[in-house]
């Protein structure tokens, strides 16, 4: 895998606060595919564990729903009869 010397590095508002984050693989940031996990965010710059996990899962959840949502699944007589 090629290495990149420069990351893109996005920003995040945490209540007025930005907080510059990146994700862990570089390459892959740009594939349609590649669903990420929580530990591919990187924060930079928070030295406390816990609001960074935070921060972590948010902006992970945030990526998730935009990028990736849940497919609504029909049953029963809905499915038979083809709505959406």
């Amino acid at each position: 895998m090629k290495k990149m010397k420069d990351k893109v590095i996005f920003g995040y508002d945490n209540n007025g606060t930005n907080i510059e984050w990146y994700w862990s693989d570089q390459e892959k940031q740009y594939w349609k595919t590649w669903k990420p996990k929580v530990k591919d965010v990187l924060v930079i710059g928070l030295t406390n564990k816990k609001e960074k996990r935070i921060i972590q899962q948010e902006i992970w959840e945030g990526y998730m729903e935009s990028e990736h949502p849940k497919k609504e699944k029909l049953t029963g007589m809905f499915k038979e009869r083809g709505y959406r």
